[in-house]
């Protein structure tokens, strides 16, 4: 005996072409399908081999199976059409506005394909604008892929998404783990704006900003932002734990920057020839040895001096600090820059963190980053507008100008309006 095997795929799809044309030529159809005046002539069959709900329902001797006809409502008749398509074709058509009725009816029919090309669909056109909408649809049918993926945009798009329609929607328990996740790409200060701005949203108690500023870093907002906050926010300012809170860490801030100035008695030169730091007191007009070097940096270097210790930045990102207020005391390696800057490169105190600006040499550059000595890390902030390089750099009422260049406001004006607490993108750094 022999067994002969043609091509499975091409008889598969020859089968399917045959079965759709006897549906449109009505040959020997024996089941209807009618949605208000409009009337489908199909076979049972057919119906059973492609869709669990008819199955179920032309297997037992049910009423549908007597008559030989279902009536369908509350369904879109051309949603209808197109599953039956499905069934006999493996291919429908869809129209981007009737996405979630012919997900209805496919979920309906248990077309598990039709659902989950729908949900790609769904996924694949996700924006800032449809977010929440999409999200709904996903949580109505249980699509896992889009929630999933919802999630994720949401944790990307966070900012954009609360100026939408249904912010207010999002769980609190849901938005405090957003808050508290390492894979959010927020500034502190737009996490805190963020939580505001849902407060208000939701006319929530105050209760539970509490619970938001627990995970919120205070120690790396810039004092003027909490400033701002007090002056336009009633409900942080009229409450007494929260006006305590905000006004710690801002008289912190201020006291800690304070203690900077106040610690700069002595002039630390970089004394290449002799390969030590010198230091010149201005009182006494005496210049003496201070500190072996130790380290190939006494050349192509900025220095900084902050809260009792030197910092040393040098080409190739690196960064090393000394503690100038205990003796015998050795050099520190702290973490690298994220950009490079060059030699010497151009920084400021401002505000507890030291801000290095631009590049050196003939190399021009816009990069700019903030570094936290508290938690010995770097932030990147926004770039300027135009690339510089070999700037003198101060910091002056909330200001940074640069000699070569714009001034850079350290401290934007925010908006006036509480609803509208938005810090700059990426950072506080913007130009005027």
């Amino acid at each position: 005996m022999q067994v002969v095997c043609q091509d499975v795929t091409r008889h598969a799809v020859r089968m399917l072409e045959e079965l759709h044309r006897m549906k449109q030529d009505d040959d020997h159809c024996d089941f209807i399908i009618q949605v208000g005046d409009d009337v489908y002539r199909t076979h049972k069959n057919i119906l059973s081999a492609g869709s669990a709900y008819f199955r179920a329902m032309l297997k037992y001797d049910t009423k549908e199976s007597r008559d030989g006809k279902v009536v369908l409502k509350d369904v879109d008749s051309q949603c209808v059409k197109n599953c039956i398509d499905f069934i006999y074709s493996g291919k429908f058509e869809i129209r981007d506005e009737s996405i979630i009725e012919l997900l209805h009816v496919a979920m309906m029919m248990q077309l598990h394909d039709v659902k989950q090309a729908l949900s790609n669909i769904l996924v694949e056109s996700i924006t800032i604008e449809n977010f929440f909408s999409t999200r709904n649809v996903g949580d109505m049918y249980g699509l896992a892929d889009v929630l999933s993926e919802c999630r994720i945009f949401l944790q990307e798009n966070i900012m954009e998404i609360s100026d939408q329609a249904g912010f207010e929607s999002i769980e609190k328990n849901d938005l405090l783990s957003l808050l508290e996740s390492e894979k959010l790409k927020l500034w502190e200060e737009e996490k805190l704006a963020l939580s505001l701005k849902w407060i208000d949203k939701c006319q929530s108690k105050i209760e539970y900003l509490r619970e938001f500023l627990k995970v919120i870093k205070f120690y790396l907002i810039f004092p003027p932002y909490l400033q701002q906050i007090l002056e336009t926010h009633p409900r942080v300012s009229n409450d007494s734990e929260l006006y305590k809170l905000f006004t710690h860490h801002i008289l912190k801030a201020f006291a800690t920057a304070k203690k900077d100035n106040d610690a700069d008695k002595l002039i630390i030169l970089f004394d290449d020839d002799a390969y030590c730091l010198g230091s010149f007191n201005p009182m006494t007009e005496e210049m003496e040895k201070f500190h072996d070097a130790e380290l190939d940096f006494t050349s192509g270097v900025t220095a900084i001096s902050y809260d009792s210790h030197i910092y040393v930045f040098s080409e190739a990102k690196s960064v090393h600090r000394l503690n100038f207020q205990r003796k015998n005391s050795k050099w520190e390696k702290m973490d690298d820059m994220i950009c490079d800057h060059g030699v010497s490169p151009s920084s400021v105190c401002y505000t507890g963190s030291i801000i290095v600006i631009g590049g050196s040499g003939y190399t021009e550059k816009a990069d700019v980053e903030r570094f936290d000595p508290s938690v010995n890390q770097w932030f990147l902030l926004r770039n300027k507008p135009s690339a510089i390089s070999n700037a003198s750099l101060v910091s002056l009422d909330g200001s940074i100008p640069s000699i070569v260049s714009e001034v850079f406001e350290m401290v934007p004006q925010f908006p006036r309006s509480a609803d509208s607490l938005h810090p700059p993108h990426n950072g506080l750094i913007s130009s005027q």
